[in-house]
């Protein structure tokens, strides 16, 4: 079944102030069901950290070591990409999903997810290793080239996953379409995310401090004494840690989702767009192999 998303919520910001207004009103009035999936993901991916022994890096004497260590733990790290991956794509088709007002909105949600997450993997995979070339050879040149860069590589990832969603499953098309909908308004798209980027630092640094403020003893001692250092990988396996930093981690993981389809409705609007069908899907079928025969007069 087809949707028709030109009536979405976050559709038709036309400045930073709609725009804001626009991302405010749907966190509050979809929060619960967004609150629900960023919790789940920070909780997977906390528990996930607190199981590496980073301590044993600090006592590591010989890089060989250390390179040993720093190896095994690729594993575990993937798995958090991976499980990060996984929540994104649900909290964005979610976000695209919820307003339809469908019953099935979960199942609708879970389906979409599948569906897109391959060929979002494919895609993150190629914009990660293209995105870090640009990144470093801005970096090499100067600091607000490569801060140019990274800026400028987020703006046009931001559009992957609600073109995904919503119009192919083609990787090649998801890179091209991102890259289309972030030139049309480069600067404003890119105004936007810098804006948001800020207020989510501020917002986490503010959460980060209180909630420090529990375990303060602990994070003194790390940093008057390098000896305690320890102290401070131990708050971070403390389960009262890991919960009530999940619990205010999930506060802000939306937000960066939202706006992902308040720049796409908005630099999308006036084109025609080809929404993905669910019964092919832009799969590829047994007869596409073979080339067509002519027809019979």
């Amino acid at each position: 079944m087809m949707h028709n998303y030109q009536n979405h919520p976050l559709a038709g910001a036309s400045d930073l102030d709609s725009a804001m207004t626009r991302l405010w009103d749907f966190y509050k009035h979809y929060f619960v069901g967004m609150y629900i999936i960023s919790f789940i993901l920070s909780l997977i991916s906390a528990v996930f950290s607190a199981s590496l022994d980073l301590a044993a890096i600090q006592t590591a004497t010989e890089p060989e070591e250390m390179l040993k260590m720093m190896k095994e733990m690729i594993v575990p790290y993937s798995l958090i990409a991976v499980v990060s991956l996984i929540f994104g794509v649900l909290m964005h088709a979610w976000i695209l999903e919820r307003p339809l007002g469908q019953v099935n909105v979960v199942a609708t949600t879970l389906r979409k997810s599948l569906q897109a997450f391959i060929p979002y993997l494919i895609v993150v995979i190629v914009m990660g290793i293209a995105g870090s070339i640009v990144t470093a050879a801005g970096l090499v040149l100067l600091v607000l080239p490569g801060l140019f860069a990274v800026f400028y590589v987020l703006t046009i990832a931001i559009f992957a996953l609600p073109v995904t969603l919503v119009e192919s499953r083609n990787a090649a098309t998801i890179i091209s379409r991102s890259f289309s909908l972030a030139h049309r308004n480069l600067w404003p798209n890119m105004g936007w995310v810098i804006v948001v980027l800020l207020i989510i630092i501020i917002l986490s640094l503010v959460l980060s401090s209180l909630i420090m403020l529990p375990f303060t003893g602990s994070l003194l001692r790390s940093l008057t004494d390098p000896a305690e250092a320890g102290a401070l990988l131990e708050m971070v396996k403390n389960p009262v840690y890991i919960v009530i930093s999940s619990l205010t981690t999930a506060l802000i993981t939306p937000v960066l989702p939202i706006l992902a389809f308040i720049l796409y409705f908005r630099n999308n609007a006036g084109q025609p767009v080809t929404v993905v069908a669910e019964e092919d899907d832009n799969r590829v079928r047994v007869e596409d192999l073979y080339p067509k025969m002519p027809d019979k007069e």
